[in-house]
């Protein structure tokens, strides 16, 4: 009998060993499985962080889309919409900490899957790294075997044929050079209270392409600054998404953004003050580095005093990645105006990174061709004493008078050029 009871009790213990050791197995994989899906859930919405977000795709896609936005933990909170040409949601500032990320070139297929990989960081508001015009040029987008006179690069703004002269395209003048020119200027209208549709830079796109050189157009605010504050970014955001149709055909861009502000708010071109362009500036250089990351900005003043050079300052220089400045002179004299009017401007603004450009020269009078080159030999002789200078363009035009260095209605004028290039 006592061994029965016996028996018995240890059959009853053996059975709640077996079903703690169940209950156990049980809990241990359920927990093992909720941590695994926890992983994934936090690996995807890390991974769409990286292959989604704003900073990364912008610039690459110019239709409206919705990114989700991630907090500490990989959770999307929130969803926050890409500004289009006619919204008024402000872009990343200038001074985001977006800036110092750095950027990832990332591919993504239909599945969704990224092959983001560290790329260079090169953003539109941080100036180019190097702090010498040698090292700088290929982050700029010159090519080196393009037209250069003792180290300087050379372009030209061809004739628009609006103003008296011939239409010239690019590759009527590189052709009649010989040439590859290096910069094309051109200028585009942004009307206020009208979106900046592109409209005349779109028209050279292909000369613009086929020339291979650095695009340099000058968008120009007339009539006001709509859409380009801090409250409503809309016409700053529809430059930008212009400036991308170059850079997506692989064109480098320099935006002289509001050229020669400090001259065209005294006639009337456009209105306002120093404290609407920075305004301005400041909305483009933003737009731009979120839509068109590659465009180069470029604050080119007309020539005028240092106080008035400071006034006009953007105020976030960061922004600025190249200096320069617009200058015609009224005669030669010297045979110095050139670096006189430059090293000052050049040895204060040109520093940390940012490169030295003349956005447009010429003669400021009706001189002879021997004036035009004579004032081209000071423009490129200055590299020795302006040690961040990279390039300048020749304004090409027949307008009051003939501005041009190359004609092919002229063709002892184009010979003199290429014969200054030879010497």
């Amino acid at each position: 009998m006592i061994l029965f009871t016996f028996f018995v009790t240890f059959l009853a213990v053996l059975g709640a060993i077996c079903d703690d050791f169940s209950i156990e197995s049980r809990s241990t994989r359920a927990t093992s499985h909720a941590s695994s899906s926890s992983r994934r859930h936090r690996h995807r919405k890390d991974h769409e962080r990286i292959s989604r977000s704003p900073a990364r795709s912008a610039g690459r896609q110019s239709t409206p889309q919705t990114v989700a936005e991630t907090n500490q933990t990989g959770i999307g909170n929130s969803t926050v919409p890409v500004a289009t040409p006619n919204s008024t949601v402000p872009v990343a500032s200038p001074n985001s900490t977006a800036s110092s990320a750095l950027p990832i070139s990332a591919s993504v297929n239909v599945s969704g899957d990224s092959t983001a990989e560290p790329a260079s960081p090169t953003p539109a508001s941080v100036p180019v790294s190097s702090g010498t015009a040698s090292t700088s040029t290929a982050v700029l987008g010159l090519d080196a075997n393009s037209l250069n006179h003792a180290g300087i690069y050379l372009g030209f703004l061809p004739d628009g044929g609006d103003a008296g002269g011939t239409r010239q395209t690019m590759a009527s003048i590189n052709s009649a050079i010989g040439h590859t020119s290096s910069t094309y200027g051109w200028y585009g209208q942004a009307v206020s209270g009208t979106l900046f549709d592109g409209s005349q830079l779109l028209a050279v796109l292909d000369d613009v392409k086929a020339s291979k050189a650095v695009f340099q157009p000058a968008v120009m605010p007339v009539q006001g600054w709509k859409g380009l504050t801090s409250s409503d970014n809309s016409q700053a955001v529809a430059i930008a998404q212009v400036m991308k149709k170059f850079t997506d055909e692989g064109i480098p861009v320099w935006l002289r953004f509001a050229h020669e502000m400090n001259y065209y708010q005294t006639d009337g071109t456009y209105v306002g003050n120093a404290a609407d362009f920075k305004a301005g500036w400041a909305a483009v250089a933003a737009a731009c580095k979120s839509i068109a990351p590659d465009v180069k900005m470029w604050w080119s003043p007309n020539i005028s005093t240092a106080e008035n050079y400071a006034e006009y300052a953007p105020d976030d220089m960061s922004t600025v990645d190249l200096v320069g400045i617009d200058f015609y002179p009224k005669s030669l004299q010297t045979g110095k105006e050139f670096l006189d009017t430059m090293k000052e401007f050049h040895d204060k603004y040109a520093v940390d990174g940012r490169m030295f450009a003349i956005g447009e020269t010429g003669l400021g009078y009706a001189g002879t061709p021997a004036d035009r080159l004579s004032w081209l030999s000071q423009v490129t002789s200055a590299r020795s004493e302006l040690k961040n200078y990279v390039s300048a363009a020749w304004f090409n035009y027949h307008k009051e008078y003939d501005y041009q260095i190359v004609s092919t209605q002229t063709p002892s004028l184009t010979s003199e050029f290429k014969s200054f290039l030879a010497a």
